[in-house]
């Protein structure tokens, strides 16, 4: 088939793109229903490794319809090897797709003959998306034309301005473009513009097309949400930002240009924020010529009005946010909404606004709390002794609304004379989250799980201990629902709902002596792993009898390497690929952290997740560090510290921006399952605050 008979040409940058994914993208081309011959692709190989020189142009060997061209330059950006790619383009329509995402099997086929039907110069579908691990940001188009509609055909001379530019409109691979349009218009991507490149692109096409085309119900993209993209990364040096402000006042002028007045230009200006509030890098000087470049535009935007896209609290955000940081560069930090935001505002009126109809919630009039000083005043400390009697209500009569909206779904048992912590869903999918990306994409022995502990409340819902409702979840729901989490493990799921903790262990290191492949060894904490680790020796003949019943062979060896090794290197040995152990072992738990040093000597631990029955309280910040990360900010829980010099009737808390380093503080935590201001028995001692976070270790 001659180039001139290719029905549509598809341009991918590709810059050291991981071959099995990229492997995901070529089968969605290969799958099209349009039939893959009638498919040009142009695969720009953009300052690649030599591997990728060699094997992506090897799994096109005999396509006549694949280029391969090679890009070297000092651009980071997809812009110039999308433009590179366009000049080799023949075909009359122009797709464009990254090297880690999709196209769905009949998307073609459905954009070509809406081209045909509304001669349009561009045609918009939807893009699904797909992350990589759990609290990724997702940029997803949402729509206001009416979703009901099959397709929506806009024309020049009847514009509707605020449905076509709000929401993330500017989502390049989500469209398919006319050939001769780009060409007659010069419309190609500006290399000058470093971040947001693709929304100058799609506003010059949306501006200077007859007519454009929607597909509000054709999924025809799957977008893979990479945390390694630029997207992603937020500490970004003064140079770089200075750059984006540039390249964000190019498009402020493009859009005054075509009269559009839309959230997403503010939306560059909250973006610059967050990035300048967690550079670690920029000077003064540098954000004060940032100031200088946006302050012009800033200042001559409104407050928006709420819309599907966009909620109040969103809209005062974009407004009120860049004002504080952009304009104020010798402290971003001061303002109002910055240190509200940094507080966790957002979380702690997202939990008053669900709950203002609870008793609780009504008792202390959740809603006319509008501020964190506001809720602080009117709201005491609660302690255990506080909600024993509302719990027991709950659990004992079938009483509901008492603390949350939300159907409580179940209780944590705690130590505490026997007290119930509520638990629901949404409360929940924060420890799904933590433990599913522990596991992800790895091969895992779990010394964990699901004990006969279960019993029902008169209030339907279920008690159990932390560990147990969580590897349960993991195996009958998270893993089922989530495949692309690849979460593996060395033992069958049967083996985890063991009732006696000692064969429990020793059956989950059977499997684990089974598998010399694997990659993480996860518990809850180190008192599990060490337990774990000691049957090595304690019940050595008992291991290596169950390792002889699947596999006699395994069985000397690791029989060998026990009788031959010092604890230190036995670990290494039996399991060559293991990259590190995970388990909570700060704190309480500091003894049986030395007891499995005993055994891995220098293999890097991970603390993993501070959990506890009233939030997920912390991340370890990097392997074989005993610094943990909170965060109100991007979290689901509002957080307050009590110092601990202090008067015994002091109950005056401090905020996360407040707290001092190198100081000791006890928790107190708001959350989604009707804890409001209750007071833990988890002390830390702050060791850095920053903007996004605050940094600590377990006191």
């Amino acid at each position: 088939m001659s180039e001139a008979n290719y029905r549509i040409s598809v341009i991918t940058p590709f810059h050291n793109v991981d071959l099995a994914m990229f492997q995901e993208a070529r089968d969605s081309v290969l799958a099209q229903t349009i039939g893959f011959e009638n498919i040009q692709w142009i695969i720009v190989l953009h300052n690649c490794e030599e591997q990728y020189l060699t094997e992506v142009p090897k799994m096109f060997q005999g396509c006549d319809n694949v280029l391969t061209p090679v890009l070297n330059n000092d651009a980071k950006t997809p812009s110039s090897p999308r433009n590179h790619g366009l000049t080799f383009a023949t075909a009359p329509y122009i797709a464009y797709l990254d090297g880690d995402d999709s196209f769905t099997p009949q998307c073609f086929e459905a954009v070509l003959d809406e081209f045909e039907k509304s001669h349009a110069q561009v045609v918009c579908f939807r893009r699904e998306y797909e992350l990589e691990r759990p609290g990724l940001e997702v940029y997803t188009e949402t729509l206001l034309w009416n979703q009901a509609n099959e397709r929506i055909v806009v024309e020049k001379g009847n514009w509707d301005v605020e449905k076509m530019f709000d929401g993330v409109f500017g989502m390049v691979t989500s469209k398919a473009y006319d050939r001769e349009f780009l060409i007659s218009n010069n419309l190609v991507f500006d290399e000058a513009i470093p971040y947001a490149e693709d929304m100058a692109y799609v506003a010059q096409a949306f501006a200077t097309a007859d007519k454009i085309c929607y597909l509000p119900q054709l999924i025809g993209y799957h977008y893979y949400v990479n945390s390694a993209s630029l997207v992603q990364s937020t500490d970004k040096n003064g140079a770089t930002l200075i750059s984006y402000a540039k390249g964000f006042a190019k498009l402020f002028d493009m859009f005054l240009q075509y009269g559009i007045e839309t959230d997403d230009v503010q939306g560059l200006c909250l973006r610059e924020s967050f990035f300048i509030l967690n550079s670690k890098s920029i000077t003064a000087e540098e954000r004060a010529e940032i100031r200088d470049i946006l302050a012009p535009y800033l200042l001559e935007t409104k407050m928006l009005e709420p819309s599907k896209g966009r909620d109040l609290s969103a809209c005062h955000m974009l407004f009120h946010i860049p004002r504080e940081v952009l304009l104020n560069p010798d402290d971003p930090y001061s303002g109002p909404h910055v240190r509200s935001m940094q507080n966790g505002s957002n979380a702690l009126f997202k939990i008053l606004l669900d709950n203002m109809s609870t008793d609780y919630g009504e008792k202390y009039s959740f809603k006319t709390l509008k501020t964190i000083d506001a809720y602080r005043f009117r709201v005491p400390l609660s302690t255990a002794k506080t909600l024993k009697p509302l719990v027991a209500l709950q659990t004992n009569i079938g009483e509901q609304n008492i603390l949350t909206s939300a159907p409580i779904q179940g209780y944590f048992t705690t130590e505490y004379e026997g007290l119930l912590l509520p638990c629901t869903s949404s409360h929940f999918s924060q420890y799904v989250d933590a433990l599913s990306e522990t596991l992800a994409h790895k091969k895992n022995a779990l010394f964990a799980g699901i004990r006969n502990t279960r019993r029902m409340t008169n209030d339907q819902a279920v008690v159990s201990d932390i560990e147990t409702t969580l590897v349960r979840n993991l195996i009958n729901d998270c893993i089922p629902s989530h495949p692309e989490y690849e979460i593996q493990f060395s033992s069958k799921d049967g083996v985890y709902y063991s009732h006696e903790d000692d064969d429990l262990y020793l059956n989950l290191m059977a499997d684990a002596l089974l598998s010399p492949d694997l990659e993480q060894i996860v518990a809850f904490n180190t008192d599990n792993l060490a337990r774990a680790f000691a049957l090595l020796h304690e019940q050595q003949d008992a291991l290596l009898a169950l390792v002889a019943e699947k596999d006699p062979a395994r069985a000397a060896e690791v029989k060998e390497v026990l009788s031959q090794s010092q604890d230190g290197s036995a670990v290494r040995a039996l399991w060559p690929n293991l990259e590190r152990t995970v388990a909570y072992g700060a704190g309480e738990m500091y003894q049986s952290m030395r007891q499995v040093r005993a055994f891995t000597g220098d293999l890097p631990h991970n603390h993993g997740y501070l959990y506890s029955p009233v939030a997920l309280l912390g991340k370890a910040v990097s392997d074989d560090s005993d610094l943990f990360s909170m965060s109100s900010a991007t979290g689901s829980n509002f957080y307050e510290l009590l110092p601990l010099a202090r008067d015994a009737s002091d109950d005056q808390t401090l905020t996360l921006s407040e707290a001092e380093s190198d100081k000791p503080y006890q928790l107190v935590v708001t959350n989604q399952a009707g804890l409001y201001r209750y007071v833990t028995d988890h002390f830390i001692y702050v060791k850095e605050v920053e903007f996004s976070s605050v940094k600590f270790t377990i006191y």
